[in-house]
């Protein structure tokens, strides 16, 4: 029997990963349910490793993009899935367009068939083409769905090419460094120690620092090895992860651009769910999921329990001061005009426009602080060397 992966919550909230064999999706779930455990997540196991285990956002978006064109010039949904699985290179792509095919030939909706891809297609992905098919809108809503991946995308991927220099920069400094420290001060201590003579403050730092490394590496490179792993596992559990998460948002200036990248991811997921037809505590249920951060994740944990309540969507969000005013005054207006899901999109714009300036700024002030710091640690290495060269030269006169 094919084996299945899970991420479930047992009765104290917490969240629990395993392996369970079933026969099949509906068989595993119920398997899970009889545990104790609430499932979240169930998809099965394909046995691949790192990168061939899911399909990338990019490819993701430029599928979606083209079933709307297929669905909207009139191609049937069976029909549309065959072509776009026989036009593309890319096998876990093929993979995955095959089993829904075959899931909607066979009676099948097609949200259900994409049940059983839960790490190709989020919750929030699997809820608006849910919401389209049930209101018959389908056509209209994938056109929004590839809208809304293909912002994602952008923003995303100019966020990581833009931090390509830096990190760069940052590895390429490191690996000089260590190639300073390991070859060629060695050597000059030798000399240094010969002479016998008197050094500078700055070059006994210096060879201080030198015999540190050289003596204590391996002790020092198994330190930081199990800080990093016991760091790993700790953020991974949902105590870890919800520390993590609010002290990302607290770091002075990077905590404000974390800040607008999750208010934006925020309300152009609200907004484009609630604009695809899906109810409002649904909505912020779906959202929740793909924000992924625990202090907005608790902001729209209060905004059901109000919004189930009868209160206003904007009254739970003037509570919190993770929610900027301007937000919580622009979802005021929406709800007054009745039009909430334009208004968070309008909202999910002006947040990344501010977001991609706060980025570029930051790198561009980033950007000459590395090279500036590469050269004083190089600068220090230099004149720590040349000094008593320099003094050596005076006693030989």
């Amino acid at each position: 029997m094919p084996i299945f992966r899970y991420k479930a919550y047992n009765t104290g909230g917490k969240s629990v990963e395993g392996s369970i064999e079933a026969s099949g999706l509906k068989e595993a779930a119920q398997l899970i349910k009889n545990t104790g455990l609430f499932p979240a997540e169930v998809f099965e196991h394909s046995g691949k490793w790192g990168l061939f285990r899911g399909v990338k956002a990019k490819d993701l978006a430029l599928f979606t993009r083209q079933l709307a064109t297929l669905i909207s010039s009139g191609t049937a949904l069976s029909e549309a899935l065959s072509v776009l699985g026989d036009n593309t290179d890319n096998a876990e792509v093929k993979s995955v367009l095959l089993k829904i095919r075959e899931g909607v030939a066979q009676g099948s909706s097609f949200a259900r068939a994409l049940e059983a891809h839960p790490r190709v297609f989020s919750p929030f992905y699997r809820g608006l083409v849910s919401a389209g098919e049930a209101g018959g809108s389908l056509d209209k809503v994938l056109p929004r769905l590839a809208d809304y991946m293909e912002a994602r995308v952008k923003i995303i991927s100019e966020f990581r090419t833009a931090l390509t220099y830096p990190i760069l920069m940052t590895f390429v400094g490191a690996g000089i460094l260590s190639f300073l420290f390991a070859f060629v001060i060695p050597k000059i201590t030798r000399m240094f120690e010969e002479t016998q003579s008197s050094l500078p403050l700055i070059t006994k730092i210096l060879l201080t620092v030198s015999a540190f490394f050289r003596d204590y590496y391996p002790a020092l490179a198994a330190v930081l090895f199990v800080t990093a792993w016991a760091a790993r596992r700790y953020l991974r559990t949902p105590e870890g992860k919800e520390k993590k998460d609010r002290l990302i948002i607290r770091i002075p200036l990077a905590g404000r651009l974390l800040s607008s990248f999750y208010i934006a991811s925020l309300s152009r997921t609200l907004g484009s769910l609630l604009k695809g037809g899906v109810q409002m505590l649904k909505a912020l249920e779906i959202t929740k999921e793909v924000v992924n951060n625990a202090v907005f994740s608790g902001v729209l944990d209060s905004a059901v329990k109000d919004c189930a309540g009868g209160a206003p969507l904007s009254s739970s969000l003037k509570r919190h001061k993770a929610i900027p005013p301007i937000m919580a005054h622009m979802v005021s207006v929406g709800e007054r005009s009745g039009n909430l899901d334009e208004m968070l999109i309008k909202t999910a714009e002006a947040y990344e426009l501010e977001f991609e300036a706060g980025v570029k700024r930051a790198l561009s002030l980033l950007e000459p602080l590395l090279v500036l710091a590469m050269g004083l640690a190089v600068g220090f290495i230099v004149l720590a060397i040349l000094l008593p060269i320099f003094q050596l030269n005076q006693i030989i006169r």
